[in-house]
């Protein structure tokens, strides 16, 4: 299990393999994510897909870019459907883009649970 420290935030992975990845068939290399604020003591967790290539996530900068795509996801989120199709080029009567779009706005609410400060903050790496 990878974990470390960043910008007041525990993380940890736990590689699982349970879990197909929707949009990729046959990635199994699936984790559990678990985002910890030091100071608060709230936590969330979610889930994450390494590549086929480096299938665990083992090393603080594989474990900080599985949280940036976290914060990238629920940043997204906080958007409007309307603007979340134009600022990633979906069509807004997709079904698909729809899902996504749900998914990024659970992943916000996740984020807004446990941090209330300025978000893209977060993205700073390192």
């Amino acid at each position: 299990m990878a974990t470390c420290e960043f910008k007041g935030f525990k993380l940890s992975a736990k590689y699982t393999g349970s879990k197909e990845a929707e949009w990729m068939p046959h990635n199994w290399n699936h984790h559990k994510i678990t985002i910890k604020n030091i100071e608060s003591g709230k936590q969330t967790s979610f889930d994450f897909w390494a590549s086929i290539a480096n299938p665990e996530v083992r090393s603080r900068e594989d474990l900080i870019g599985a949280f940036e795509c976290f914060v990238g996801d629920a940043v997204a989120g906080m958007n409007d459907f309307n603007d979340f199709c134009s600022e990633f080029g979906y069509d807004e009567d997709s079904r698909r883009a729809e899902k996504i779009y749900k998914a990024c706005q659970r992943a916000s609410k996740k984020l807004q649970r446990i941090y209330n400060g300025d978000v893209y903050s977060l993205y700073s790496r390192f």
